[in-house]
């Protein structure tokens, strides 16, 4: 496969560009890894043309691999998985072909699906600090914002693509995104490059195919910028999303009570409920994203700010996904469901004193002395029941209730202690109570 260098042509500028967009972030990593994302496709195949064409083997090239996925969805899957092989292989690198099954996946369409198959394998794939290229292109870029337009998407859905986001041990970059594929389509046929077809492509019961074929084309006929103004567009609400996660960083170092440890999911209601009702959700959203959760709907957005202002006695609860959000006394609390789950109510065990508590709800670490005698090697932990009572030093017995109501800690926290029992008598619940003629250490 000879490079426009090795036929004595000057590097076309499309490699120039590739090239300039490359050196500064591969300078960065040691060793230099690029992977490329190679579905046989013209776009692809050109990015792959491309590449060879800025780093030619007389140089010193990146560490280049191709990684080519078989969704198994069209009967001539196989043929473009050996197309893929056989490219990389007359290059002299190496290509790996990873089967994935879409229908495995969750996703309302097969698209979804497909797409969560790729990047599941792309996320697991990737080595520290490489770069997986993929060839998406201005046009991409147009289709995918008026798809979130239909889909009435806010800013950080109008982004539409990145070009460079992390994506698991390393990085996803786009270096095509800006170029039109008409630039793409005119490379591959100077260069006399082959590629594969992918028949569904023409099937315009998927939504990105049908304004594919039928949409962007009238508004390109329309509007002589149509694509070229689309794609300023994503660009633009990229800016302004920027700009808001700048905005929500700054609301939550003021919200959060531990801003260094954001995952704690525990905001200040009192300082929240001092910005206006879009720069909660603004901050909110960008916590989210932060923590890699979901985000409520519409409808549950309602729900939440309803949340907000409920009464200060209220224990109030909304749910989206795996995610719940709850209130106690000034702390809005956010958080997979499982975090605030209780001990099973059936749950005991046996515990070696001293050693780590370990619980279905967290781990303590303590060592419980009596104040005369010699420590038991073991305590018995079980769940609360109710009715339960400890007695204090200079307090006497006292209902647990009444002392877990006492000590501030929220309801789902309390249902979370361990109460460890020493003959049948409560002489601890987790390091929280110690019972009178016993320490803690």
């Amino acid at each position: 496969m000879l490079t426009r260098r090795q036929r004595a042509l000057p590097m076309h500028p499309l490699a120039q560009q590739l090239r300039h967009q490359l050196d500064p972030l591969l300078a960065k990593t040691h060793p230099p890894r690029l992977c490329l994302a190679l579905s046989g496709g013209l776009d692809s195949r050109v990015l792959l043309a491309l590449l060879l064409e800025a780093y030619p083997a007389s140089e010193s090239r990146p560490q280049l691999r191709a990684l080519h996925i078989h969704h198994g969805l069209s009967p001539h899957a196989d043929q473009w998985a050996d197309f893929c092989v056989d490219l990389c292989r007359q290059a002299g690198l190496p290509c790996a072909v990873v089967k994935v099954d879409p229908a495995t996946e969750d996703g309302a369409s097969l698209e979804a699906r497909a797409r969560t198959a790729r990047y599941r394998v792309f996320t697991a794939q990737l080595q520290q600090d490489e770069y997986l290229l993929q060839a998406h292109h201005r046009q991409d870029q147009a289709e995918t914002l008026l798809l979130r337009l239909l889909r009435g998407a806010g800013t950080q859905g109008l982004r539409a693509i990145p070009q460079q986001r992390p994506l698991g041990a390393g990085q996803l970059l786009r270096p095509l995104l800006h170029s039109p594929r008409s630039q793409l389509e005119d490379y591959a046929h100077q260069a006399g490059l082959d590629w594969v077809e992918d028949e569904s492509n023409q099937q315009d019961h998927f939504d990105r195919n049908f304004i594919r074929l039928h949409v962007l084309p009238l508004l390109n006929q329309r509007f002589a910028h149509a694509e070229a103004n689309l794609a300023l567009s994503a660009q633009l609400a990229a800016h302004s999303h920027s700009l808001q996660d700048d905005l929500a960083a700054l609301d939550l170092a003021q919200t959060c009570p531990a801003p260094h440890q954001p995952a704690q999911g525990r905001f200040s209601l009192s300082t929240l409920m001092q910005l206006r009702p879009i720069r909660r959700i603004n901050l909110l959203r960008y916590w989210l994203n932060q923590q890699g959760y979901p985000h409520p709907s519409h409808h549950q957005w309602a729900q939440l700010d309803q949340l907000l202002h409920a009464r200060q006695d209220a224990q109030p609860l909304v749910s989206w996904g795996q995610i719940q959000a709850r209130r106690f006394g000034d702390q809005l609390f956010i958080q997979p469901a499982a975090h605030f789950a209780p001990l099973p109510a059936d749950w005991q065990l046996q515990w070696q004193n001293g050693t780590p508590l370990v619980t279905p709800c967290g781990t303590w670490t303590l060592t419980l002395t009596p104040l005369q005698g010699e420590a038991p090697t073991y305590f018995t932990l079980r769940a609360r029941q109710g009715g339960e009572s400890l007695r204090l030093a200079q307090r006497g017995r006292r209902d647990l209730k009444r002392l877990l109501q006492e000590s501030g800690l929220p309801p789902w926290q309390r249902q979370q202690l361990p109460l460890i029992w020493h003959q049948d008598e409560l002489i601890a619940v987790g390091d929280l109570l110690v019972a009178e003629g016993w320490e803690k250490r």
